[in-house]
């Protein structure tokens, strides 16, 4: 595997790679077994795979959660070595945002609702680091988990408008034996908020039969995931939405493909998960 940290050296090298299919995995380091399962999913795809580790500031609402966000890079290296990885890119923040830096990408039907709304500056951030990712690694694909669903749709919109010449690929939500899905903020729980956030799926999962079940009206359903995460004392549920899973409008009367998502707080931890139903398969 080779490691390039600066934007230069990894232009000369990306220069010599041109007669192959190259997808980016881009990371924000703390690689785990969703990372894993990414990188494995992406060799079906392309000849190169490159991942890039960068903790993006512009995507974090608050400077404590930057600072505090897990870092890894040591162990992250010699996981992605063993797991076959071809080039890892890891800039550093002043390579990435020159002093005089001024452009964001701004995706609106995105960046003001659910993840944009809560954390304000989010989802620009994200849009505005990947289309940079793009720009620098030109991709041929480039694959993201549907844990982080908003930004996955995010991605896929704004390579639409802007022309982008990548293929979006998603790779399912990882989840440890109790079905938490996987996260580098995991390991900031206590053992007592990790058995509370195991109720997350769960509660998702109820919501979830609950529409199976025949139940159509979206309040009925968010209310059942409140009422079952009520009972537990160190869950604080920042939101519950129910959107299209194609175009991510709001959904009131369930007709249609649709995904629960929910983000909380477990302890001073904020989650986010998902759970995708598909009216076909009932």
């Amino acid at each position: 595997m080779k490691i390039y940290y600066k934007i230069d050296d990894f232009l000369d090298a990306r220069s010599k790679l041109n007669s192959k299919k190259i997808i980016l995995v881009p990371t924000m380091g703390s690689i785990h077994e969703g990372h894993i399962s990414l990188i494995n999913k992406a060799k079906l795809y392309a000849d190169i795979v490159i991942v890039t580790i960068f903790i993006n500031p512009i995507q974090f609402n608050s400077s404590i959660d930057y600072d505090s966000y897990p870092r890894s890079i040591e162990e992250d290296k010699k996981t992605l070595e063993k797991n076959g990885v071809d080039i890892l890119f890891c800039p550093s923040t002043p390579e990435i945002y020159p002093e005089k830096f001024q452009t964001s990408v701004n995706v609106r039907l995105f960046s003001e609702v659910l993840e944009g709304k809560f954390r304000k500056g989010h989802m620009e951030g994200v849009a505005t680091i990947v289309t940079k990712l793009f720009n620098l690694v030109r991709p041929d694909f480039a694959i993201f988990g549907e844990k982080d669903f908003q930004q996955l749709l995010l991605i896929k919109s704004f390579v639409q408008d802007l022309n982008i010449p990548v293929k979006i690929i998603s790779g399912e939500t990882i989840r440890d034996n109790e079905g938490l899905a996987l996260s580098s903020r995991n390991e900031k729980l206590t053992n007592n908020e990790k058995t509370q956030a195991i109720q997350i799926i769960k509660s998702l999962n109820l919501g979830v039969e609950k529409i199976r079940s025949g139940e159509k009206e979206s309040d009925k359903i968010i209310k059942k995931i409140r009422d079952y995460l009520e009972d537990f004392n160190l869950i604080q549920i920042e939101y519950i939405s129910i959107r299209d899973v194609n175009n991510f409008e709001k959904v009131h009367q369930i007709d249609r493909d649709v995904i629960v998502l929910i983000a909380a707080f477990v302890g001073k931890t904020r989650l986010i998960d998902n759970l995708i139903y598909r009216k076909k398969n009932g």
